[in-house]
């Protein structure tokens, strides 16, 4: 899967909006990382749509999430959103360590680790390095 059908699968996530002309903000998200972000945005819509609960008697949802910006920073994941609660935070806490082991170029979790690649701050497992 590659980012622009990430896009596409999880319309509600990544709903265009003012300031994201050509849908540049979700486009720095590299492809190694792609399936764990498509989990990520799964189990956010399933959770959003699936689940109520009662605050002082009155039915209350999870705010949609939207996501704002996507991308790698200094070899980590930086998913920015708005809306969700704690559960939310934690399933994108969850995925943000998950890409920290994971390799940008391949998706591999085997002996991906950080690493200064040109200057860049990467998680590259050896057969990609």
């Amino acid at each position: 899967m590659k980012v622009k059908e990430l896009i596409d699968k999880h319309p509600k996530i990544f709903q265009d909006y003012e300031g994201n002309p050509g849908r540049i903000n979700w486009l720095d998200l590299p492809d190694g990382w792609v399936t764990h972000v498509d989990y990520l945005c799964s189990a956010i819509q399933s959770y959003i749509d699936s689940t109520v609960y009662y605050k002082d008697g009155v039915e209350v949802k999870c705010p949609q999430v939207t996501c704002t910006q996507i991308k790698e920073k200094f070899g980590e994941l930086r998913f920015y959103y708005i809306g969700g609660n704690d559960i939310i935070e934690g399933m994108v806490e969850m995925t943000t360590y998950l890409c920290s082991i994971t390799c940008q170029k391949c998706g591999s979790m085997k002996q991906a680790n950080k690493q200064v690649i040109y200057g860049w701050i990467s998680i590259i497992c050896e057969n990609c390095k």
